[in-house]
């Protein structure tokens, strides 16, 4: 394993100044109350592209709210290598310019034909 050089560490360190490690990935909602964060306490995957997710305040006892979320994927940003034909999830503007430029031969960008074949008609 290599090590961080010092500056890299010291930019890392500024970025995440005060959040703990384990939670840096970690989905973020701010309480429209009171401001604080919302927790997720549980989820629901109703289908492969929309979840429900259950909040609550993490200021319990001077907030208390508590909500229902949908959180749902809505473009494709970058194909999968190893794409569900069951799924279908729209390109993105900017990954169907790519992908027409690539069908010109003026870009490369390594999608394969049935990562191409995938994009929805629109």
């Amino acid at each position: 394993m290599t090590r961080k050089s010092e500056p890299e560490e010291q930019e890392i360190e500024a970025w995440t100044e005060g959040v703990p490690v384990h939670e840096l990935s970690r989905l973020r909602f701010a309480c429209p109350h009171c401001g604080g964060h919302m927790r997720v306490r549980t989820s629901k995957a109703h289908l492969p592209t929309y979840t429900e997710l259950y909040l609550h305040c993490a200021n319990e006892f001077e907030c208390g709210f508590r909500c229902k979320s949908g959180l749902g994927v809505i473009e494709t940003l970058a194909p999968s290598y190893k794409p569900n034909p069951d799924i279908n999830i729209k390109f993105s503007p900017w990954l169907k310019r790519q992908v027409r430029l690539e069908d010109q031969g003026q870009m490369r960008l390594g999608i394969d034909s049935q990562a191409k074949k995938k994009e929805p008609k629109r």
